[in-house]
């Protein structure tokens, strides 16, 4: 065996080695897909994260609402009967002091009548023999007179102040009470409010001029969006809510726990639904929300942000 260093490597290692250095590429283990996926992740975060810190999440606070008409005066009975005439008619203009409606007042009349009578015939007697002793008893017919007069007058519904008539609710022969609601009359200038009752926790952050959108029930995404007119400065119960919309329309709203009322003016009397005009009518209901703050989608993500940025301010 020789000792000479060529026969230490084989012939074919050795004329390789003689052809120079030649460089090789790394070894590729991942496809062509996964580096475009990796970009086109990378990407998106970068839109996720700005889209994040541009766009304004709005919060909202929810509950029913009422639509009032104000400007309707109710009228009532002062005392209680049963209806003789009901002489006007729905949508009929009238004027303060017209007649509307009157009871049955056959008792009235009948001691108008007998007062009148026993009036004239001592009027007729002491013109015969105007005496001093029969004035005494002439002046107190004549008060008595004046009493039976005005009961009987009581027995007929007035009305107080001009208007159209609205809300018809009796009929000849029926019995009412004293109290009760007999028509309403409705006033030129009347303006219609949607009343919203917001759940107690938001009142901090409710005040007048944020934006509201409301939807009437029978009218589903037809949105009216209007600017709040008032909030109430206390939380109310379900039961001062019941006497603050009235006896006619206090059950009309679920409620449960303290609200708050919240008044928003409609602009308009009417609304547009499908190519048709509707007219708001008082005891409309639906349900309203007012919008109360806005913040970006990163503190909507990380409730944190808002703590941080609350101590800062």
């Amino acid at each position: 065996m020789s000792d000479s260093p060529r026969h230490l490597f084989r012939q074919e290692a050795l004329e390789h080695h003689g052809k120079g250095e030649t460089k090789g590429s790394l070894l590729r283990l991942t496809p062509l897909w996964t580096r475009v996926a990796y970009w086109v992740v990378l990407a998106l975060c970068a839109v996720l994260g700005v889209g994040l810190a541009v766009v304004q999440v709005h919060d909202y606070a929810e509950g029913p609402v009422l639509v009032q008409v104000k400007g309707m005066e109710d009228v009532t009975a002062t005392l209680s009967g049963r209806v003789s005439r009901v002489l006007v008619k729905r949508g009929q203009q009238v004027r303060a002091g017209e007649p509307l409606i009157e009871l049955y007042a056959g008792e009235e009349s009948a001691e108008v009548a007998r007062a009148n009578e026993e009036f004239r015939t001592r009027l007729a007697a002491s013109l015969l023999e105007p005496q001093a002793a029969t004035r005494q008893p002439l002046a107190g017919l004549r008060a008595q007179v004046d009493l039976n007069t005005a009961r009987l007058s009581e027995r007929t519904l007035k009305a107080p102040v001009d208007g159209w008539v609205g809300d018809l609710r009796v009929r000849p022969g029926q019995h009412v009470g004293a109290g009760e609601v007999m028509l309403t009359l409705t006033q030129e200038g009347t303006e219609s409010y949607a009343v919203m009752l917001v759940p107690g926790q938001y009142r901090p952050m409710l005040e007048p001029g944020q934006a509201m959108r409301l939807e009437m029930n029978g009218f589903a995404y037809l949105y009216q969006d209007v600017k709040v007119t008032s909030v109430s400065d206390e939380l109310v119960g379900p039961a001062e809510v019941r006497r603050y919309l009235g006896p006619d329309l206090g059950d009309v709203l679920p409620l449960e726990g303290p609200v708050v009322v919240v008044e928003a003016r409609l602009p308009r009397d009417t609304f547009r639904a499908r190519g048709f005009t509707y007219r708001y009518y008082d005891g409309m209901v639906g349900r309203a929300r007012v919008r109360l703050r806005s913040r970006s989608g990163w503190a909507l993500l990380i409730p944190a942000l808002d703590l941080l940025r609350d101590e800062r301010g």
